[in-house]
Formats: structure tokens, sequence, C-alpha cells
């Protein structure tokens, strides 16, 4: 599930690059702590098939689109990503297996 990890992470850096973004350090770190904590939780509950990393997946992308949203919102730095807006995102959880 490492692998899985790698991937999601590719995919929420991807997101954010599609919107012309990046995510700071400490931000990068926070979300690959939650990526690492939501594959766990996956092999916890023994849930690792295809329809739960697609799951998996639509959440991440559904957590960093209201990353993206809120950096906007908040009018920081339009390229840059911080901790403020994980923090805001984390309001949509609980997203299985994020929160």
């Amino acid at each position: 599930m490492k692998n899985f990890e790698d991937i999601l992470w590719a995919s929420a850096a991807r997101a954010a690059e599609e919107a012309g973004m990046s995510f700071t350090v400490p931000c990068s770190r926070n979300v690959r702590d939650l990526i690492r904590a939501g594959v766990a939780v996956m092999r916890r509950a023994d849930r690792v098939g295809e329809a739960d990393r697609e799951q998996a997946e639509a959440h991440l992308s559904r957590l960093v689109g209201e990353m993206i949203r809120v950096t906007r919102a908040l009018g920081e730095s339009p390229a840059v990503i911080r901790e403020t807006a994980l923090v805001h995102a984390k309001r949509l959880c609980p997203l299985w297996p994020f929160g």
C-alpha cells in the first residue's frame, strides 16, 4: 500500500499544479501524513480493493479541491497552499478514510 500512498500524493500534487499552485513544505508534510493515516485505516478495515481505492482517491480530490478554494477565498498567495487551507478542508470530514 506504500505505492498507493505515493499515487495519492502524486494525485494531490497534480491537482494543486493544475490550479497553478503548490503546497508549502509544512503543508505537504501534513497532507502526506493525512494520506498515510488514511491508507492505514484502509488496511485495518481490510478495504483495499479497487472500489475502495477509487473512493479514497475521490475523497482526497474533494479535500484538495477545498484546499484550493479556501486558499483563493482567504486571499493567500495565489500560488501557495498553506496548512490553514488543510485545516479548513478537513471540516468536510468525515471523508473516508481521511477523517
